[in-house]
């Protein structure tokens, strides 16, 4: 289950423990929906910062990537176990270990920007 914006909710800290163990393609043909990259996505509905970054326009330039959104007011819980203190936050995963973390964006254009610097595949239009 995705969200309008393309993002899979992460509604529990049970639900992001479950992701960072992804199932591969296994020798009896088993395939999984893995991506080697994932950026989880800390907000919340009142957080005004939040409101004005371009979900859509992240989701559509980074293809490669497989997004989950984390609510706070939800799911506090995966915050704190990710060190983090505000929102919008983001995480990087790649493989299933952590890269960065990435707070304090002004838009959108600052998180693809800071995606790019980390080697992640940018499809421009």
């Amino acid at each position: 289950m995705s969200d309008p914006n393309g993002m899979t909710p992460l509604p529990s800290h049970e639900a992001f423990e479950a992701m960072l163990r992804p199932r591969r393609p296994t020798q009896d043909g088993f395939f999984d929906t893995y991506s080697p990259w994932v950026v989880v996505y800390f907000s919340a509905p009142w957080c005004g910062p939040c409101k004005r970054l371009d979900k859509k326009d992240l989701v559509h330039s980074t293809p490669s990537v497989k997004w989950y959104a984390c609510n706070v007011d939800n799911n506090p819980t995966t915050l704190q176990y990710c060190s983090l203190r505000s929102i919008p936050s983001f995480v990087l995963i790649k493989d299933g270990t952590f890269v960065e973390t990435k707070s304090s964006v002004a838009d959108s254009n600052d998180v693809i920007e800071w995606l790019v610097s980390k080697g992640v595949p940018i499809t421009y239009e």
